[in-house]
């Protein structure tokens, strides 16, 4: 991926308390948030879009949780470099994605910030103390965030006419948009 200001979104939920630091079943949660129903399409086009850019070992298994402290991370990361919030948020899906770690596991979240090339003594102070980096992260993810409700999130537009597409589409949403 190309290094770019990373449009964020904080995974959100009825989230249960202990879930905070080690999350909970990954696809419960997305079955309740999402419905059975509308599941198997989902990880269908996800599978499809990460064997696109070459990611074979692709799963769906292991935890999720709220991302807010990986997001502390991420905003604290482009003040490095745009190349760095890159390595970081790379590994984070990575590890995500393909390793079946949760997002809010503190030990996750300090070894992707650590392979990204961040600080270790200032990431491990901002995983250590939940207010750093919090209010630019909250300014950031206000910013970015206005009426996104899934990610990814993409804003189309032509110059005359905008048109938001939030959560993962089939191409089939796309050519409609274009048409």
């Amino acid at each position: 991926m190309p290094p770019s200001v990373w449009s964020k979104g904080v995974a959100s939920g009825d989230f249960p308390e202990d879930a905070e630091t080690k999350g909970i079943e990954k696809l419960a949660y997305y079955i309740s948030k999402f419905g059975a129903n509308a599941l198997p399409p989902m990880l269908e086009r996800l599978d499809v879009a990460f064997k696109r850019v070459g990611v074979d070992d692709f799963s769906m298994g292991g935890n999720t949780g709220p991302t807010r402290d990986g997001h502390r991370l991420a905003t604290y990361a482009e003040t490095e470099s745009l190349e760095k919030q890159d390595a970081f948020m790379t590994e984070m899906f990575k590890a995500y994605f393909c390793e079946e770690k949760a997002p809010c596991d503190k030990e996750v979240l300090q070894l992707a910030a650590d392979n990204a090339g961040l600080d270790r003594t200032k990431t491990r102070e901002i995983l250590q103390v939940p207010t750093l980096w919090l209010g630019e992260t909250t300014e950031s993810l206000e910013r970015y965030g206005r009426g996104v409700s899934g990610v990814p999130y993409f804003i189309v537009s032509d110059g005359n006419k905008k048109v938001s597409v939030s959560g993962a589409q089939p191409p089939q949403a796309f050519l409609e948009i274009f048409e």
